[in-house]
C-alpha cells in the first residue's frame, strides 16, 4: 500500500515505475497472482509509451523502466492469449491482442518485435478475425529483417486469406481472392526454399489460369518448374503452361507443353484421352493459323500431322478433309486426290464423304484421270444428296467415260441414265443419240438399230418439248433407220420369171422411199438433201437394173428387141422420176443449200441429161508482163 500511494501521488516521478515494480514483487511475494496480474496491468497502463511519464524523458535513459515495461506487456499479453486458447473466449483474445499491439506501438524495433507480431496474427486468426491477421501476417513476414517465423508468417497470411474468402461474395470476394493470389506469388517469390512454396506458386498458377490471366499464369507455372518438385506438382505446373499458351493461342508451344505433359500421365489415365486432344488441337490449329497466313504447304503439313500424332483424334477426320480442301484451293489437285483417298479409306462413314467423293472426282478430271473421275461419278449418282445431283452425276460418267474410250462402261451408264431419267427432255435425247455412237463404235449394228429407233421415237413423243437439236438428231437416225432398207432393196436382182423379181424389189423399194420420205419431212436441211438424193437415186437404180435385168433364155433376136423396148417403156418412168428429184435437190442452190448431196444430185443429172447439165465453163490463162 506505502508503495502504491507514492505512486497514486507522483507517477512520473523519475522512480515511480520502479516503485510500481516493487508493488508486483510484494504481491509475488504474497502469493496474490490475480493482484499481481492487475498490479502489470497498471504498470503497462501508466508507462505505456506516450502516457505522461514518457513525455521528457526516453527509453535510452531509462533502461531499467523500458525493460520491465517490456516484459509487463510479454506477462500480460501472454497470459491472456493462454487464456483465450483455453477457454476460447473473445474477450480474452481481444485483450491479448491489446496487449500484442502496445508491445508493437511501444518497441516498434525491438528484435522481439518480428516474433509479437507474429503472435498478434496468431491470436487474431484463433479469434476468427482473418482479414486483420492477414495483414498482420503479412506484416510479420514482410516489414521486418528476415527472422525465424518469417516464412510461416507468409504461408499463414494465406491460409487467413483462404479462410476470409469464405465468408465474401459477389465483388468483394473477387477483389479478396485477387489480392490473395498476390500474397500467394509475394510468400513463393520471398522465400523459395519454404516447403510450400512450390504448392503455393503452382496453385497461384491454377487460379490465376481460372481468372483467364493465362499469360500471367503461364509464366507464374513456367517458374514454378524451375524448382524441385514433386511429380503431381509438375502435372499441375505443366498443365497450366499447356493450357494458358492454347487459350493465348501460341499453338506451337502449347502441343509442345501438351506433349511433355504426357510423360506425367500414364495409358489408362483418365485424363491421357483429354490431353491427346488437346495435342490434337493445338497441332489443328497451327494449320488453321499457316492457312490464314497464306501457307498452304505449312498448313497442309499440319492438318496431316493430326492423324500422325494422335491418330484416334475425334478431329483427325476434319483435319485430314480440311488438308484436301486446302489443297483443292490452291489448285494443287495432284497432291488433293491421294488425301481424298486417304480420307475416305479412313472414314468411310463420316459425313463429309459425299463431299469427299465429290472433290475426288473433279481431282480425278482436273489431273487427267478419266475413267477414275467417271467411277467416283457412278459412286455419286447412286449416293448424291438429292436426285438432280444423281442425275447430274451420272451424265458427267457417262461424258468422261466417253472421253477416255471406255465404250463398254459408257454405254452401261448412259443406259441407266435413260431408264433413270425422262426429264429433262434435251439430255435424254442427247443419252440416246450417244448410245447410237457407242453402239457404232462397238460395231452393234442391233444396238444400233435399237437406239436409232427410240431416238426417233422419244423425239415424236415430246410433244412440245422438241427442240431444233432433238428434231436434227431424230432426222439423222431416221435418214440412218433408211440405210438397211436401202440396202436390201440395192441387193434384189431382177431376174426371170422377172414379173415375181420385180414385184419383190419394188416391194422393198417402198420400204425404202418411205423411210427417206420420213427423214425429209423433218426439215432438216443436210438431212433431206440426203433424203432427196437417196430417193432419186432408189428411182435411178430401179430403172437401171430394169434395163440390166436378166433376158428370157428362149426369146428369138426379134422377141428379145421387142422385150427390151418393153423395158424401156417401164424403166423409163422411173428414171424421170429420179431426174425430177435430182433437179428438185439442185434447185435447193437458190436457197443458198449447196452440200455433197446436192453436188451428187448436179453429177447424177450430168449422167442422165448430159445435154443439158454436163456443160463445164471454159476458162483462159492470162499472162501480164510488164515492161
Amino acid at each position: 500500500d506505502a508503495y502504491g500511494a507514492f505512486v497514486e501521488i507522483d507517477p512520473t516521478h523519475a522512480a515511480a515505475p520502479l516503485v510500481q515494480v516493487e508493488v508486483i514483487e510484494a504481491y509475488k511475494q504474497g502469493g496474490f497472482p490475480d493482484l499481481v496480474l492487475d498490479a502489470k496491468r497498471d504498470f503497462v497502463e501508466r508507462y505505456a509509451a506516450g502516457t505522461p511519464y514518457w513525455q521528457a524523458r526516453t527509453f535510452e535513459q531509462q533502461p531499467e523502466v523500458a525493460a520491465h515495461l517490456k516484459s509487463n506487456l510479454t506477462d500480460l499479453a501472454a497470459y491472456h492469449h493462454a487464456e483465450a486458447q483455453a477457454s476460447g473466449d473473445t474477450g480474452e483474445y481481444g485483450e491479448a491482442a491489446r496487449w500484442y499491439r502496445t508491445y508493437l506501438d511501444s518497441f516498434p524495433n525491438d528484435e522481439g518485435a518480428p516474433q509479437t507480431n507474429f503472435l498478434l496474427a496468431e491470436v487474431l486468426f484463433e479469434s476468427g478475425d482473418f482479414r486483420t491477421a492477414a495483414a498482420e501476417y503479412e506484416k510479420t513476414a514482410y516489414a521486418y529483417p528476415y527472422h525465424d517465423a518469417s516464412g510461416e508468417a507468409g504461408y499463414a497470411a494465406l491460409l487467413a486469406y483462404a479462410e476470409h474468402e469464405q465468408r465474401l461474395s459477389g465483388a468483394e470476394a473477387a477483389t479478396w481472392h485477387r489480392q490473395s493470389i498476390d500474397s500467394a506469388l509475394r510468400f513463393s517469390s520471398t522465400y523459395p526454399e519454404h516447403e510450400q512454396a512450390p504448392a503455393v506458386r503452382t496453385d497461384a498458377a491454377e487460379r490465376l489460369f481460372a481468372l483467364n490471366e493465362f499469360s500471367q499464369a503461364r509464366d507464374v507455372a513456367a517458374e514454378a518448374l524451375l524448382t524441385p518438385m514433386t511429380p503431381e506438382l509438375e502435372r499441375t505446373a505443366w498443365t497450366v503452361v499447356a493450357h494458358s499458351e492454347f487459350d493465348l493461342e501460341n499453338y506451337a508451344a502449347a502441343e509442345s507443353a501438351y506433349t511433355n505433359l504426357q510423360a506425367y500421365v500414364g495409358i489408362d489415365d483418365p485424363s491421357r484421352e483429354e490431353f491427346d486432344e488437346r495435342i490434337a488441337s493445338s497441332i489443328y490449329r497451327q494449320g488453321e493459323q499457316a492457312q490464314a497466313a497464306g501457307l498452304v504447304d505449312a498448313a497442309v503439313d499440319h492438318f496431316l500431322r493430326v492423324g500422325r500424332a494422335v491418330p484416334n483424334s475425334a478431329i483427325r477426320a476434319t483435319a485430314e478433309y480440311d488438308a484436301a480442301a486446302a489443297l483443292i484451293q490452291a489448285g494443287n489437285w495432284a497432291r488433293a486426290a491421294p488425301v481424298l483417298e486417304d480420307f475416305r479409306s479412313a472414314f468411310p462413314e463420316h459425313e463429309l464423304v459425299a463431299n469427299a467423293t465429290a472433290s475426288l472426282a473433279v481431282a480425278y478430271v482436273e489431273t487427267g484421270q478419266s475413267v477414275r473421275a467417271a467411277n467416283e461419278f457412278v459412286q455419286i449418282a447412286e449416293t448424291g444428296a438429292t436426285d438432280e445431283i444423281r442425275q447430274e452425276a451420272l451424265w458427267r460418267a457417262g461424258e468422261l467415260y466417253q472421253s477416255s474410250a471406255s465404250t463398254e462402261a459408257a454405254t452401261e451408264v448412259l443406259m441407266r441414265y435413260v431408264e433413270r431419267y425422262p426429264d429433262p427432255f434435251p439430255q435424254a435425247i442427247e443419252a440416246r443419240h450417244q448410245l447410237v455412237e457407242l453402239a457404232e463404235a462397238r460395231g452393234d449394228d442391233r444396238e444400233r438399230t435399237r437406239w436409232l429407233e427410240e431416238l426417233v421415237e422419244t423425239d415424236a413423243l415430246a410433244g412440245a418439248e422438241r427442240t431444233d437439236r432433238s428434231r436434227y438428231l431424230a432426222a439423222h437416225a431416221q435418214l440412218a433407220l433408211a440405210e438397211p432398207a436401202r440396202r436390201a432393196f440395192e441387193v434384189s436382182r431382177l431376174v426371170v420369171p422377172l414379173d415375181q423379181s420385180l414385184a419383190r424389189k419394188r416391194e422393198r423399194m417402198e420400204v425404202a422411199l418411205e423411210a427417206y420420205r420420213k427423214a425429209a419431212e423433218y426439215g432438216v436441211a443436210e438431212v433431206t438433201t440426203a433424203a432427196t438424193f437417196r430417193l432419186a437415186e432408189l428411182y435411178q437404180n430401179l430403172s437401171r437394173d430394169l434395163y440390166d435385168s436378166e433376158r428370157p433364155a428362149e426369146l428369138t433376136q426379134l422377141e428379145l428387141a421387142q422385150y427390151d423396148i418393153l423395158l424401156e417403156e417401164q424403166a423409163f418412168p422411173f428414171e424421170e422420176e429420179a431426174i425430177q428429184l435430182h433437179e428438185l435437190n439442185a434447185a435447193r442452190t437458190v436457197d443458198g443449200i449447196y452440200d455433197e448431196w446436192v453436188e451428187s444430185s448436179f453429177a447424177a443429172l450430168a449422167e442422165l441429161m448430159p445435154g443439158r447439165y454436163a456443160k463445164y465453163e471454159k476458162g483462159e490463162r492470162l499472162v501480164a508482163t510488164i515492161w
